[in-house]
């Protein structure tokens, strides 16, 4: 597409006579077959798909109404959407409304996390995962662990002789990684995270690991042998189901969010047990307990940039993660401000920081590794 072309779509999207058309348009390239789609599952891509064409957000009150910056229609959306079906890689271009004029910071670009992890044994060996060959990388006392020839990280028990010792999978800034545990429970690791679990899994009988950051479970069911995640400061106990937790030492609130099954989330005396599209917040040392669309949660494992009414710092947060950047604030920036709105995180960094600069309400620029936010 060139820039002629581009202009006139821009055009065509801020014309509410269009908007029908436009709709109709998303829905014919929908039902066929024969085009290229974003990497992710139909499932998924349908609930993303009807979030797109859901129509206007009613306006009705909101308690932070005139905090809330609103990042674009979903109309636009649906029409980013039509971009990317015909043209593979361009999920999610947000920027129709883009200020070109020179009060908008033009922002370098840095490429986005990738797949990556490092694997520490229980002896002590670190392995690196994105350059480590696939096929079996480690084996310790009855365990094999193999990388696949598409970059997941597999457990297979092989005897049933006593297993011992730690291993732990940690991610840096900019990475993220899936590791299929030995009883095949999946987890999704983001970036700046880090799990670890006995080479078996089992402590006491009770399959437990502990995490440090963000993960995505989706848990093998095994009555006879609850699984238990624990983190800093508290214990998420499940029999088999999907959900997420966010756990950053940086961070002061701690977030289990239940896509499917149940979670019992405990610290001491206190414990609730979660429905799906049910969150837990614990927040100095005490459960909050409110609904939430939990696939918007979860969407960062499927690469996309999801901010559903998120504070300035916890987006700035995310993104320092995943592009390893340091992110300072000038002077008068409200970091509490609260946006919505989503891209692919393959993008490189200019999309994201452009799409939140197209709000009018903030700028940015790059030094280095380097973000200064800016009113």
């Amino acid at each position: 597409m060139d820039t002629e072309e581009l202009e006139e779509w821009k055009s065509a999207l801020s014309q509410p006579d269009f908007y029908e058309e436009l709709e109709e348009l998303v829905q014919n390239l929908w039902d066929r077959d024969d085009l290229p789609t974003p990497d992710y599952s139909k499932e998924k891509a349908r609930i993303i798909y009807h979030e797109i064409i859901g129509g206007p957000v009613a306006d009705t009150a909101h308690p932070y109404e005139n905090r809330i910056v609103k990042l674009w229609p979903h109309l636009a959306i649906a029409a980013a959407f039509i971009m990317v079906v015909v043209c593979a890689g361009m999920f999610f271009q947000a920027q129709y409304n883009l200020d070109t004029d020179q009060n908008t910071a033009k922002v370098e670009d840095l490429h986005p996390g990738k797949t990556g992890a490092t694997l520490t044994l229980a002896n002590g060996k670190k392995i690196r995962l994105d350059s480590a060959v696939s096929g079996e990388i480690a084996k310790e006392s009855g365990v094999s662990v193999t990388k696949t020839s598409d970059g997941q990280l597999v457990y297979q028990l092989e005897s049933s002789s006593d297993i011992r010792g730690t291993n732990t999978l940690s991610t840096a800034r900019g990475e993220n990684y899936i590791l299929i545990l030995p009883d095949k429970s999946k987890v999704w690791l983001n970036a700046a995270s880090s799990v670890t679990y006995s080479a078996d899994l089992l402590d006491d009988g009770i399959r437990r690991v502990h995490l440090e950051g963000e993960a995505y479970f989706e848990i093998a069911k095994d009555k006879k042998r609850p699984f238990v995640v624990s983190t800093a400061n508290h214990d998420i106990e499940v029999l088999g189901t999907h959900f997420n937790i966010s756990s950053y030492a940086d961070e002061s609130t701690t977030t289990t969010t239940l896509v499917e099954g149940s979670v019992k989330v405990r610290k001491a005396d206190l414990s609730y047990t979660l429905k799906p599209n049910q969150q837990s917040q614990l927040i100095s040392g005490l459960f909050n307990v409110k609904n939430v669309n939990a696939e918007d949660v979860v969407a960062w494992k499927d690469g996309i940039f999801l901010f559903e009414d998120e504070t300035l710092q916890s987006i700035m947060k995310k993104i320092s993660r995943w592009y390893n950047m340091e992110v300072e604030y000038g002077e008068g920036v409200d970091i509490n401000k609260l946006y919505g709105g989503g891209l692919s995180k393959y993008n490189h960094v200019s999309s994201v920081l452009e799409m939140l600069e197209s709000t009018k309400n903030i700028h940015f620029k790059i030094e280095g590794r380097r973000i200064l936010v800016m009113k």
